[in-house]
């Protein structure tokens, strides 16, 4: 439960003074097809968009796909977001990617998150929650010239971690790069 409330502050938290929810924002639902939703007013890239293909190959149980991580209300108008978890049998964590005009400058001074650092041989900042609960928690993030996109590894709720998460998000970092916002794009 701790970690379920640590999920929704931490996404709060990024939302907080970036707006409130837009009403007409169509939510991703379950869906076994990549679907394009209306970006919101300030064209934030939207992460459901990546290819189911892309979702597969990382490792990621396509039909999880949620533009929200609880509700159907987007979290802000300036934040795009999509979850998955890892696959059945063993699902450990959910996936989150996060996609706003921001910079990754500013995820670094005024999100919910610390201990930025570079990964080497990779064009990604590791980072984790500076909220700590019992919980399993770490990110990546990109700038690119039409703002920040980061992924956010939580585990589930009562369940034991099968890896490191930082391995496991830098992993899923990897394998997504190629569908993300880059500087080309």
């Amino acid at each position: 439960m701790r970690l379920l409330i640590g999920s929704a502050v931490g996404l709060m938290l990024v939302a907080t003074g970036c707006g409130g929810a837009t009403e007409g924002i169509p939510a991703a639902g379950w869906s076994t097809t990549s679907v394009t939703a209306t970006a919101p007013a300030n064209g934030a890239w939207d992460p459901c968009t990546i290819p189911d293909a892309a979702i597969e190959d990382a490792g990621l149980a396509v039909e999880t796909k949620s533009s929200n991580l609880v509700g159907d209300l987007p979290i802000s108008e300036d934040w795009m977001t999509c979850f998955w978890t890892n696959p059945l049998p063993t699902p450990w964590y959910h996936l989150g990617i996060f996609s706003s005009t921001e910079s990754l400058d500013y995820l670094r001074e005024r999100g919910p998150f610390e201990a930025f650092e570079p990964i080497e041989g990779f064009d990604g900042m590791r980072f984790q929650r500076a909220i700590k609960y019992d919980e399993v928690n770490c990110g990546v993030a990109f700038g690119h010239p039409g703002g920040v996109v980061y992924l956010n590894l939580d585990g589930i709720v009562m369940t034991p971690a099968l890896g490191d998460p930082c391995v496991e998000v830098e992993r899923l970092a990897r394998s997504l790069r190629p569908s993300l916002p880059s500087e080309g794009r």
